[in-house]
């Protein structure tokens, strides 16, 4: 029997022009799609609802169902549950919606990579760090400061770490290193101009994150990434990919997203996902106000709501992403922290730079693979 494939889709990872898995924890996609997104009303409900927007499908219903509604009874502001696109494309109808006047939603969620491209071209409004006090929760750097004030606030994080079979290991890895030692046709790996590979093998090698600042330095990475090709049996680009790959045993490991490993290690797979001494690789999203809107009240109560502890457990709990607040102040088991998250020092996602030199990094990524 074909092994079930959690996640036919991947997600929005910040940085990635992907969209959400539709199927989580055995999930059926029809009842997904089934589903309508509804305005949650509560005692406010003689108010005009927030319109928030979050990557369509399992993220959206997720945060419909579970999130939103503790925000409308912490503060009696319904909320209006929009489902959005991610990416470039979310970015082009932000802009022709924004040049109308007339943004879709009053809040939106938004990868790295895409709050700095809209800031680039003005999608943001700023908001007054004075009328945010919870921003004091979420660690640095998970607010997005503009020269005008605040334009984005940490929603919720995600982590790539080390998969590896225990059945195919002696001693399991420890170092990002290991994925370049003998181990012919092994491994499955994240590809493309945005993938964290880039993040790891800076990190790993090199100087970090300001190593992809310049193509020169891309240049060295991509170079570095290359020795991988006689190991890597599996570049994918969607996670149903790469799951299948390793429950049918064709690859024993590589890099992969850490809530799935989790969720399929519960379900019965041999799997561990593993922190490497030079960090998993952290991503995150953020909450943001396009610019056509005017701020209003009920605005920056959501965004002041969403940097608190119940917030943050709320969306570990329920949506399976990382929380932006230290541990030492959420009211999470250990069992529910490490589902989605680590406490080591994690290797940071290089967006601006991989902004800056995305072109290079595309054309050049293909190239390398295909030399």
């Amino acid at each position: 029997m074909p092994s079930k494939i959690l996640f036919p889709n991947s997600r929005p990872r910040s940085g990635q022009n992907l969209s959400r898995r539709s199927v989580l924890k055995g999930m059926g996609s029809a009842a997904l799609v089934g589903s309508v997104s509804m305005p949650f009303i509560s005692r406010a409900a003689a108010q005009t609802p927030l319109r928030i927007s979050n990557f369509g499908g399992f993220f959206e219903q997720a945060f419909a169902e579970h999130v939103y509604p503790a925000f409308t009874e912490a503060t009696g502001i319904p909320v209006q549950s929009i489902p959005q696109s991610g990416g470039a494309q979310f970015l082009i109808q932000l802009a022709q919606a924004n040049q109308a006047g007339a943004a879709p939603m009053d809040i939106c969620c938004a990868g790295q990579a895409e709050v700095i491209r809209g800031r680039a071209q003005n999608l943001w409004a700023s908001v007054d760090e004075a009328s945010l006090p919870n921003l004091s929760n979420l660690m640095t750097p998970y607010v997005y400061r503009s020269d005008e004030g605040v334009d984005g606030v940490g929603a919720m994080g995600w982590y790539m770490t080390f998969l590896a079979n225990p059945n195919e290991f002696e001693t399991l890895p420890t170092s990002w290193k290991e994925l370049w030692g003998d181990h012919p046709g092994a491994w499955g790996i994240n590809s493309g101009g945005t993938s964290p590979i880039l993040d790891i093998t800076a990190a790993t090698y090199f100087d970090g994150a300001s190593t992809l600042d310049t193509e020169e330095g891309c240049a060295e990475v991509l170079a570095k990434i290359g020795e991988l090709k006689p190991n890597t049996r599996l570049w994918w680009s969607d996670e149903g990919s790469m799951q299948s790959a390793y429950q049918n045993e064709e690859v024993i490991g590589g890099t992969y997203y850490h809530d799935v490993a989790m969720i399929m290690k519960s379900e019965g797979t041999p799997i561990e996902s593993i922190f490497p001494e030079e960090g998993a690789v952290q991503g995150y999203n953020a909450w943001c106000i396009p610019s056509s809107n005017e701020v209003t009240d009920s605005m920056i109560e959501f965004l002041n709501w969403s940097a608190t502890p119940e917030a943050h457990e709320l969306i570990a709990r329920h949506v399976s992403a990382a929380p932006l607040i230290d541990r030492s102040q959420l009211d999470l088991t250990d069992e529910e922290f490490a589902a989605v998250s680590s406490q080591s020092e994690p290797i940071l996602i290089a967006s601006e730079a991989k902004v800056k030199n995305a072109d290079f990094l595309a054309q050049e990524f293909i190239r390398i693979l295909s030399s």
